[in-house]
């Protein structure tokens, strides 16, 4: 297994991080998950240097700030990405809204995007999210933060995690991870502000990093429309459908996903691994 480390990144933000001498890739996390889920990825790909970053209000991150703005969020990521010398990106969900404004504010700063279930600011969303979000916002009033919060977010019926206990390991540690989730946002909706800051199709037609867009087959409607507007948006954006995977496709199969990042890196001149049989 991959040896990781906490680390503090500065501007209120931290993560973890696994060493290597080849190039370094920075990772960005969905909604109530945290840099932890990044592990048995970075496990399969040794001689990268990974940097995975805690979102505010993850993990060891600090709260987000109620008034932070997209653009704000993704100029404190870009400074963490400028600093580590990252300039590839993977992101899943919700943190892939955040990648895609750090390539809109900083253009040319990214070589290589990998987006996982992509969604983006402003929608489509699933209709059970924010319903889901509403009920959640009603226990947090009435009872604070604790378990019950975890359970009805992962309910069996949850758009962003139905069908991922069709894969016991990653389903118990994503539980793990969300149970830890300390729900600070649901005092002020900064989140809910967050998603809802609407990322314009003449806007995102600017992005040039080469980009794959990795979706799954079983994911929600809404998902899987926000991965067809990238495909058509993008000007070098590749799609690919992920067979029997749901939202979280990403993390649940690896053994579809990892051929394909690589792929996709080596295709773009990056990221190279510190040695020969670095990937095997």
């Amino acid at each position: 297994m991959a040896r990781t480390a906490l680390v503090n990144l500065g501007d209120g933000l931290g993560g973890r991080m696994v060493a290597g001498k080849g190039d370094i890739i920075l990772w960005i996390h969905g909604y109530t998950l945290n840099s932890e889920c990044w592990s048995s990825l970075w496990d399969q790909l040794p001689g990268y240097r990974h940097i995975g970053i805690d979102l505010p209000g993850h993990g060891i991150s600090l709260p987000l700030p109620a008034s932070e703005t997209m653009t704000a969020l993704a100029g404190r990521l870009g400074r963490v990405a400028r600093d580590q010398g990252a300039r590839h990106l993977v992101a899943l969900s919700f943190g892939a809204i955040i990648a895609l404004q750090m390539a809109l504010e900083h253009p040319g700063a990214v070589e290589t995007l990998v987006l996982g279930s992509p969604l983006l600011g402003g929608g489509p969303f699933e209709p059970e999210l924010w319903r889901r979000y509403k009920e959640l916002k009603a226990m947090f009033r009435d009872r604070g933060s604790g378990p019950h919060l975890s359970e009805s977010w992962m309910a069996p019926d949850s758009a962003l995690f139905r069908g991922t206990d069709r894969y016991p390991r990653v389903w118990d540690g994503i539980r793990r991870q969300v149970r830890r989730h300390p729900w600070w946002e649901l005092a002020d909706d900064s989140y809910y502000d967050l998603w809802h800051q609407p990322q314009a199709s003449s806007a995102l037609r600017a992005v040039a990093a080469a980009t794959l867009v990795l979706g799954g087959r079983d994911d929600g409607a809404a998902a899987r429309q926000c991965s067809a507007l990238l495909g058509r948006l993008l000007p070098a954006c590749r799609q690919h459908e992920l067979p029997d995977l749901g939202h979280l496709g990403l993390l649940e199969g690896t053994a579809h996903v990892l051929p394909l990042m690589r792929e996709h890196w080596l295709a773009n001149n990056g990221p190279q691994t510190g040695g020969p049989h670095a990937c095997d």
